[in-house]
């Protein structure tokens, strides 16, 4: 009996694990917040966009898997690039497209903080290793 809720939770386990690393193929929808301002919404946390004549301001950038959803998102706003990308801290809900975003033409944007974060190997609860960004995805 004792083996079989072993088993049980494992399986159980397993499967919450792996529901938390796989994307849910979440859409990105973008909400008008004023003329120039806009949120995109969807998995992880929330990107702020401004559309500026000398382009787009952009805070945050999600997971990486969602660049390419992310800048479909921010081209059926505006025509303009993204020319700033602003980190709000390290996590990677908020930094994980950088390397992306950055390949398009954006300069990245953080605190002092953020950088040392992203740069050194970061030990979290759990147990949970984080190994640095790459150097193409730092501020």
């Amino acid at each position: 009996m004792k083996s079989n809720i072993v088993i049980l939770f494992m399986l159980l386990f397993s499967h919450m694990v792996a529901a938390q690393t796989q994307p849910k193929n979440e859409k990105i929808e973008a909400k008008k917040l004023s003329e120039h301002i806009y949120v995109l919404t969807g998995e992880g946390g929330n990107v702020g966009v401004a559309v500026t004549r000398h382009g787009v301001y952009m805070i945050d950038d999600k997971f990486a898997y969602l660049s390419d959803e992310i800048l479909a998102a921010v081209k059926r706003i505006t025509d303009q690039p993204v020319r700033y990308l602003v980190n709000t801290h390290w996590h990677g809900d908020h930094t994980g497209g950088n390397e992306n975003i950055a390949r398009e033409g954006a300069v990245i944007i953080a605190h002092n903080n953020v950088y040392e974060r992203m740069s050194t190997k970061q030990f979290r609860s759990g147990g949970i290793i984080q190994e640095p960004s790459p150097n193409g995805a730092l501020p």
